[in-house]
């Protein structure tokens, strides 16, 4: 077995990786959500996506995926399911290229049906961050780390 020499890295910093950290959060997270959504017919990231389609109107792909902090290749197979299901509709947009995403009547009416759903959970979570633990949420998702 090799000796560790004192020009050898301290592998067990990364141990305390902040990159496995915030993506366990986000998936304890995601599964809370997702417990709670259960009877809505309809997965928290789904909700996500639509809720936000709803609030904001019909808007390029590009502007969708920025808006949610997802990679566009990543939210193109999401939005594909969504289209398969009825619940958003994908045109082009005046540029042949641009992908217009808005929300279908269907999709609106699940949202509507899963905002009980949802508001539970956001309200458990909430209480599981406390003040604290939100405010640092927040104060995270509107910086620019990159």
């Amino acid at each position: 077995m090799k000796q560790p020499s004192d020009h050898d890295p301290d592998y067990m910093a990364a141990a305390g990786c902040f990159c496995l950290a915030s993506r366990q959060a986000a998936r304890k997270i995601t599964r809370l959500y997702d417990s709670y959504m259960q009877g809505s017919g309809v997965r928290a990231t789904q909700f996500t996506i639509l809720s936000q389609l709803m609030l904001r109107g019909e808007m390029p792909i590009g502007k969708l995926a920025s808006l949610l902090g997802m990679e566009r290749t990543t939210l193109s197979r999401n939005l594909t399911l969504l289209e398969g299901k009825g619940w958003i509709s994908i045109n082009a947009g005046e540029d042949p290229r641009a992908r217009m995403i808005a929300i279908t009547t269907q999709g609106r009416g699940l949202v509507r049906r899963g905002f009980p759903y949802w508001s539970k959970a956001q309200a458990h979570i909430g209480k599981l961050l406390g003040a604290d633990g939100q405010a640092a949420l927040k104060l995270l998702s509107s910086r620019n780390l990159g």
